[in-house]
């Protein structure tokens, strides 16, 4: 599912907002089990992720800015559940896939911490 999400993000950015930074020590994360937008010097995770996400891909995804006036422990809660059930949901990769060679001018390289 990340990579899913990650590809729908990428292919969909025509403003080139989003880049794919692989983190060398994800000791930080490893307990979040959340998606992280960093954008304007803030960090999003879970749910506020994925809606600012689509809302900086604009156009109609700026729709989904309404979700938010869902209280966040709500939509929260919701995205725990998807997080927990993902790979009953939607499989599991064995490896990771490749990156389209126009996503490589894309990468953030990220010093290990």
């Amino acid at each position: 599912m990340c990579n899913r999400s990650m590809k729908f993000l990428i292919n969909r950015d025509k403003k080139e907002v989003f880049k794919i930074g692989f983190i060398s020590n994800q000791s930080q994360f490893k307990s979040m089990n959340s998606i992280v937008l960093e954008y304007n010097e803030k960090t999003y995770t879970k749910s506020t992720a994925i809606i600012k996400s689509l809302i900086l891909l604009g156009g109609g995804y700026k729709a989904a800015s309404i979700l938010l006036v869902i209280p966040k422990f709500i939509r929260n809660g919701i995205y725990t559940v998807i997080a927990k059930n993902r790979y009953k949901w939607f499989g599991k990769l064995d490896t990771c896939p490749t990156l389209p060679r126009d996503w490589v001018k894309r990468l953030v390289k990220t010093e290990e911490t």
